[in-house]
């Protein structure tokens, strides 16, 4: 009797009537979460997972396409774009923010700041995958997504280096420096924001497939991969800087 009394089937919302609340519910604090959002979904007991209630039929599946049907293309285009928009920026502050010099710099550039960029250039789609997963309906809007936020990162990082960082007085060939900036770096921040959006893909297709939220831990090691090309790049740069540049 006591464990039929305390299964999840003896819910009170699994059945058709006969309930009657406590008199104190009246008084009880009521929930901040504005109907509709995920966490409504996600914290409802029809989720429970004694209920089966995983996949596209359960109870955040169900939520994500009620709430996509009501969405438009073009909305969600133009909110991955707005999410690209905000983190390359934002990847940048996080960057310059952290810089430190001598060999503690050297640590920074190889190891912390390739972390730091590479995870804060996906920060709008994993915003979307967590808060809004309805908004997404494609893997192409990933990639998309990571190339506009590596390019918006690398046209900010190349203004501050060619206007603010290095001047024509301090390289040996202006006109190479900026050419180099332009385009090596700025291929590398693409690349390897592509290879971490891919680990976002995997996250999204299998929020598709079990139904429940966003485990971003499935993106692991395609973050891992993504920062180790930057790191590598950021330590053979520092060489490779003095050869071609260095007067």
């Amino acid at each position: 009797m006591k464990d039929e009394y305390f299964s999840a089937n003896n819910e009170p919302a699994l059945h058709g009537g006969g309930f009657k609340a406590d008199p104190a519910e009246r008084r009880a604090d009521r929930s901040r979460v504005p109907r509709g959002n995920i966490e409504a979904a996600r914290d409802s007991v029809l989720n429970e997972p004694a209920l089966g209630a995983t996949g596209p039929e359960g109870q955040i599946g169900a939520w994500i396409a009620e709430r996509r049907a009501a969405c438009s293309t073009a909305g969600n285009v133009a909110v991955t774009l707005a999410a690209a928009l905000a983190a390359g920026p934002f990847a940048v502050v996080g960057a310059f923010l952290s810089g430190q010099r001598g060999w503690s710099g050297l640590a920074y550039m190889v190891f912390f700041a390739p972390i730091i960029e590479e995870l804060l250039k996906q920060s709008g789609m994993v915003f979307l995958l967590e808060r809004y997963p309805y908004r997404l309906f494609a893997r192409w809007q990933f990639v998309v997504s990571a190339v506009v936020a590596a390019l918006c990162f690398a046209v900010i990082e190349n203004l501050l280096y060619t206007g603010l960082y290095v001047r024509p007085g301090d390289v040996r060939s202006w006109e190479m420096f900026v050419v180099f900036r332009w385009t090596v770096p700025t291929a590398m921040h693409v690349a390897a924001s592509v290879v971490a959006s891919l680990g976002l893909v995997r996250v999204w297709r299998k929020q598709q497939a079990d139904g429940r939220p966003a485990d971003l831990a499935a993106a692991f090691g395609y973050f891992v991969a993504a920062i180790a090309v930057h790191g590598v790049y950021n330590l053979l740069a520092i060489p490779l800087g003095y050869v071609l540049f260095a007067r």
